[in-house]
């Protein structure tokens, strides 16, 4: 082969014969004829997909993402109802709003103990000859083993 004038190897007459007619056939072929021919899935079965991505800059893929777009096409709704968090939320506020109950009848309870000791003793009435339950409850035999404030001792009642 002789040197061209741009340095460059000159081609042979078979080669330039041959880049000819390549070129006659791609011009002439419709691709859609060749590609019926081809096995693709053989095809993609020889390309090694990690060996592209390697090669794939993802920072200037993700930078032409127009997020705002893709997230305008998200249901967050829908998202968000799948999550669970609805569900969480309620729980919690339930177990929230049960704990606070179970605070306020404490505190109502130890303020019903307070008003009967004052009661009890403006009456002047002996905290331990009554009972520890309702009348109703222990006729029911819901009291407990102890129906009256006998068998307590002062200061022990519940």
């Amino acid at each position: 082969m002789s040197e061209h004038a741009a340095g460059k190897p000159e081609k042979s007459l078979l080669g330039r014969a041959a880049g000819k007619v390549t070129n006659r056939v791609v011009e002439t072929v419709d691709p859609d004829i060749i590609l019926e021919h081809i096995d693709m899935n053989a095809v993609l079965d020889r390309i090694d997909i990690n060996a592209i991505l390697a090669r794939v800059d993802i920072d200037a893929l993700v930078k032409q993402v127009d997020l705002n777009a893709l997230l305008a096409t998200v249901d967050l709704e829908t998202l968000v109802r799948r999550s669970g968090i609805p569900d969480i939320v309620a729980e919690s506020t339930g177990q929230l709003a049960g704990s606070a109950l179970d605070v306020a009848r404490r505190q109502v309870v130890g303020l019903d103990f307070l008003i009967e000791r004052v009661v009890d003793r403006l009456f002047k009435r002996d905290p331990q000859t009554r009972p520890t339950v309702p009348p109703g409850l222990a006729a029911q035999g819901l009291g407990g083993p102890h129906t009256s404030g006998a068998a307590l001792t002062q200061g022990a009642r519940p």
